[in-house]
């Protein structure tokens, strides 16, 4: 079969989150099942970079490291607004943003050469995949699939509802083109049921709405950093560690979570709040509500080597964006990894967290929540309840057996039900019914 993903943002944009490396994983699977994938993006790799053949950035003071270079496709007819390369055998297409920064502020991924080019590509492509939603690389692969009459499907990575900000250029998208891009789709892909419900709220046909949850890359788990790397190196000793890992955005709750942690702090006044993940916009407000909590802070993401010697006396430690051995010696060295979301969709931090073996919390409104909760393999907490949240942090550091039973129900959840293999025959189940 030969398919087309696109999306706004991909290897190895992960300042982005979880999006670009879900449907990375996605592909590579499909490419090991034998599929012909081809994966048109844009160049944005972070707020400040692009990507381009070199793939070339500086990197946090938390090593960050650099990805391999990406060789150019020797049949490729790149010019100046796009070129072509091979990763784990899928075919991407970069194509130039107008504005970098246009496309990480607010979202707005303008790409010229782009329309005219995928209608070309469509001559030989089965399916189409549109990840995200509300993009104008989707309404220009919706006009090109009616005129071609290829089928087309849509992940919205639960962007389907018009919240947390922009609600207006949401509105305005969705009556010039969405509510028809969403007509013409043969199926949307709903992450959890709680997405699922939120595409029926959005008037969608129970019919066209098929479940498939996001996958787990099992194999990076297979070897894991020594217990203590992350602890040593910072001098943090037997010090409980509370872990927050993803996007410093409002809609993940940080402020909440600071909020609880001041309070837990009464009762273990050496705990160390550690908040890891690239700033999207609300990180002026954690440092501020952690400075109104009289918490010591530190922030690492762009401090030299020397500055490292203040983490020992801090409360919270920023991090910066994280990846690779420093994301798995975190997660292996935090007690908890907490999720206080307003609102979440399919995360995959709670999954990592348990395949390194440390127990998670998690708030109600994440859409995982339910198969967490139904499978044993966490703690669930109110959503924006600061007490509640201490509270079940609280239950797991006061009894840590109970938490590890918990972890190993959460690894046998995600070998069982969300490995790669799995996931990827799914939607190539979906697929051919399109």
């Amino acid at each position: 079969m030969n398919i087309m993903q696109i999306i706004p943002y991909f290897y190895p944009a992960w300042a982005y989150g979880g999006t670009p490396r879900v449907v990375f994983d996605l592909c590579k699977e499909m490419v090991k099942q034998g599929q012909n994938v081809t994966v048109y993006t844009t160049d944005t790799l972070d707020k400040n970079t692009r990507i381009n053949q070199a793939v070339s950035y500086q990197p946090s003071a938390i090593s960050h490291p650099k990805p391999e270079p990406l060789t150019p496709n020797p049949e490729s007819r790149g010019s100046l607004f796009h070129f072509d390369t091979e990763i784990d055998g899928i075919k991407v297409r970069y194509f130039r943003n107008i504005s970098n920064r246009l496309a990480f502020t607010q979202k707005l991924f303008l790409t010229p050469g782009f329309t005219s080019l995928i209608k070309e590509e469509l001559r030989n492509t089965d399916i189409v995949h549109l990840q995200e939603y509300r993009t104008f690389q989707n309404v220009a692969a919706w006009k090109a699939c009616k005129q071609r009459g290829i089928s087309y499907v849509i992940s919205a990575h639960g962007a389907i509802m018009k919240i947390m900000g922009r609600e207006k250029r949401k509105g305005l998208f969705d009556m010039c083109f969405g509510l028809r891009i969403i007509r013409d789709a043969r199926k949307l892909i709903a992450l959890t049921e709680l997405e699922k419900r939120q595409y029926l709220e959005f008037g969608i046909e129970d019919k066209k709405i098929e479940v498939v949850p996001s996958g787990v890359d099992i194999s990076q788990f297979h070897t894991l950093p020594p217990k203590g790397t992350f602890r040593k190196k910072y001098g943090l000793g037997d010090y409980p560690v509370i872990l927050f890992l993803g996007r410093i955005h409002r809609i993940k709750g940080i402020d909440v979570l600071i909020d609880a942690f001041a309070d837990l702090r009464r009762e273990e006044p050496k705990a160390k709040l550690i908040i890891a993940g690239p700033d999207d916009g609300f990180k002026k407000d954690c440092g501020l509500r952690s400075a109104e909590c009289g918490l010591k802070q530190v922030d690492l993401s762009n401090k030299v080597e020397g500055e490292k010697g203040k983490v020992r006396e801090a409360d919270v430690i920023f991090t910066g964006m994280v990846s690779g051995e420093e994301k798995f010696s975190l997660y292996v060295d935090a007690d908890v990894t907490v999720l206080p979301s307003r609102y979440e969709n399919f995360p995959s931090v709670p999954f990592e967290s348990l395949m390194c073996g440390t127990p998670v919390v998690v708030s109600e409104a994440c859409g995982v929540a339910g198969m967490i909760k139904n499978a044993g393999a966490g703690y669930i907490a109110k959503a924006e309840d600061m007490g509640d949240l201490k509270e079940k942090i609280r239950e797991v550091l006061d009894n840590m057996e109970k938490a590890r039973l918990s972890v190993e129900k959460g690894q046998e959840l995600v070998k069982d039900q969300l490995n790669w293999c799995t996931i990827a025959q799914k939607m190539l189940q979906v697929y051919k019914g399109c």
